[in-house]
C-alpha cells in the first residue's frame, strides 16, 4: 500500500496541480464565481415568487395585484440570471488579464464588443437577449479567452500607439489598448460574416449545437457523473483537491444543465426540465456534507463510536458537515491515505448518485428547477428549495441516511483500532506513571 500511495503521489500529484493551476481553468472558475452573487439574489426571488404555497400566492396577488404578476420573471430575473453570459465575460476575461498580467479593464471592455459582435440581431436591430442568458454562456467564456491571449499577444509584440511618460498612466493603457483592440474587433467581425455563410448562420449558434449541447448532455449523464464522482474521491484519497480539479470541467457543463433547466422552469413548472444533474444536483447530493457523503458520518463518528480521538473529531465535525464542510473529517479521521475507509469513501457518493438521479429518473422526485442553491445550504432544505418540493429534501435525508449504513462497519473496524491504540497508550503511562 505504501509503494501503491507513493508511485501514485509521485505521478499524479504533478499532473492534478497542472490541471488545477492551468490559467483558463482559473479563469473559467473565477468568471462563474463572480456572478455567483447575483445568481443567488435571483435563484431567491424565483423561490419567493413562486413559492409553492396557492394560500400565499393568492394573499399576493390580492394585496399586490399590479406587482406580484411581474416583479420577478419580467424584471428582476432579466437583471440577474438573464444576464449570467455577460457576467462571465467580466469575470473570464477579468480574472485571466491578471494572470497574464494586463489591464483588467480595459480587456473586459474589448471581449464584451467582440461578444456583441458575434451574437445575432433580429429585424429590429435588436440583439437577442437570450444569448445575455445561459444560451450564449460557453459563446462568452471561449471569446473572453481569445481577446484577452490576442489582447496579450499584441501587448508583448508592442502593437500599440506608445504616448510620451508625461501622459497619465490612466490616458496612456487607453491608446495602448486602441490598436490591438481594433484588429481584435476586426478579427471577430471577419468570424461574423464566415459564420453567416455556413448553415449556423452565427458562431454562437455554432458552438451552442456542436459544443454546449453534447457536452452538456455528456457531462450531465448518469455513466459521465459516476466517472467525477470517482475521480474526485479519488484525488481526495492522495489530499488532492479533488473538488477543483474536476471542477474545472464539469462546472462550466453542470451550469449551462442549471440555466437550461430554468429557461423551461421559467415558461412552466410543469413542463418537463431536460437534466438531472447540474450544478446544484452537484452540490445537494453528490458533495452533500462534503466529498464523500460523510455528514452522516460524523454523527456515527460522534455517538456510536468508543474511541475517545474518533468520537471527539465527530463532535467538532457536526456543525462543519451540515454546511457541507468536511475537511475537518477527510484530514482528521482521516479518509485521505486510509486503507480502512476507501471503499465507503467511494461507494457512498456512488450510490447516492444512483438513488438521486433514479428518483427523478422515474418520477419520485422533481428534476432540479434550475434555481441557484447556495452549496453550503443544508439538508433537507437545499433538496426542498433545488427542486421547489419537499420530495428534494425527502431524498437527501434518504441518502445521508443510506451513506451511514454504507460507512458504519467499516468506521466499527477503525473505531476497534483506534480504541486499542488508545487502551494501549493508556496502560503504557500507567506504567511509567
Amino acid at each position: 500500500m505504501d509503494r501503491l500511495t507513493a508511485l501514485l503521489e509521485k505521478n499524479l500529484e504533478p499532473i492534478a496541480t497542472r490541471f488545477a493551476e492551468n490559467k483558463y481553468l482559473i479563469a473559467l472558475r473565477d468568471g462563474l464565481v463572480l456572478a455567483m452573487p447575483i445568481l443567488i439574489i435571483g435563484s431567491f426571488c424565483i423561490i419567493i415568487g413562486d413559492f409553492p404555497i396557492p394560500a400565499f400566492q393568492t394573499f399576493m396577488t390580492n394585496a399586490f395585484p399590479d406587482f406580484w404578476a411581474n416583479w420577478n420573471w419580467n424584471v428582476v430575473n432579466p437583471a440577474t440570471i438573464g444576464l449570467v453570459s455577460l457576467l462571465s465575460i467580466v469575470g473570464v476575461s477579468s480574472s485571466l488579464a491578471r494572470e497574464e498580467k494586463i489591464d483588467p479593464m480595459s480587456s473586459v471592455a474589448i471581449a464584451l464588443s467582440a461578444y456583441f459582435i458575434l451574437i445575432p440581431i433580429d429585424d429590429s436591430a435588436a440583439y437577442n437577449s437570450s444569448y445575455f442568458a445561459a444560451q450564449g454562456l460557453f459563446v462568452s467564456m471561449i471569446t473572453s479567452i481569445l481577446v484577452v491571449e490576442l489582447y496579450a499577444f499584441f501587448l508583448r509584440k508592442k502593437v500599440t500607439i506608445k504616448m510620451p511618460d508625461s501622459v497619465p498612466s490612466f490616458v496612456s493603457t487607453q491608446f495602448e489598448a486602441l490598436v490591438p483592440a481594433t484588429i481584435i474587433l476586426m478579427m471577430f467581425l471577419a468570424v461574423r460574416y464566415i459564420f453567416a455563410a455556413t448553415p449556423y448562420g452565427t458562431m454562437t449558434e455554432f458552438i451552442y449545437k456542436v459544443l454546449q449541447i453534447p457536452l452538456t448532455n455528456i457531462g450531465t449523464s448518469l455513466g459521465g457523473t459516476l466517472v467525477v464522482s470517482f475521480l474526485n474521491s479519488f484525488f481526495w484519497l492522495f489530499g488532492i483537491h479533488g473538488t477543483a480539479v474536476t471542477g474545472a470541467f464539469t462546472d462550466p457543463i453542470w451550469y449551462a444543465a442549471r440555466f437550461a433547466n430554468l429557461e423551461v422552469y421559467q415558461k412552466g413548472a410543469d413542463l418537463a426540465r431536460p437534466y438531472i444533474v447540474t450544478m446544484d444536483f452537484g452540490n445537494m447530493f453528490i458533495f452533500l456534507g462534503g466529498t464523500g457523503i460523510t455528514l452522516a458520518l460524523t454523527f456515527l463518528m460522534a455517538f456510536a463510536c468508543k474511541s475517545q480521538r474518533i468520537r471527539q473529531l465527530g463532535r467538532m465535525s457536526i456543525l462543519p458537515g451540515l454546511f457541507n464542510v468536511n475537511e475537518p473529517v477527510i484530514f482528521g479521521l482521516p479518509l485521505v491515505l486510509n486503507p480502512v475507509m476507501i471503499i465507503p469513501f467511494f461507494l457512498a457518493p456512488m450510490v447516492t448518485i444512483l438513488i438521486a438521479y433514479g428518483a427523478m429518473r422515474f418520477g419520485l422526485c422533481p428534476y432540479p428547477t434550475g434555481v441557484t442553491i447556495p452549496w453550503t445550504t443544508p439538508a433537507p432544505i437545499g433538496g426542498w428549495l433545488m427542486c421547489n418540493d419537499w420530495r428534494g429534501g425527502l431524498l437527501q435525508l434518504i441518502v445521508i441516511a443510506v451513506s451511514g449504513v454504507i460507512y458504519y462497519p467499516f468506521l466499527k473496524v477503525l473505531d476497534k483500532k483506534y480504541l486499542e491504540e488508545e487502551v494501549a497508550a493508556e496502560n503504557e503511562e500507567k506504567k511509567q506513571a
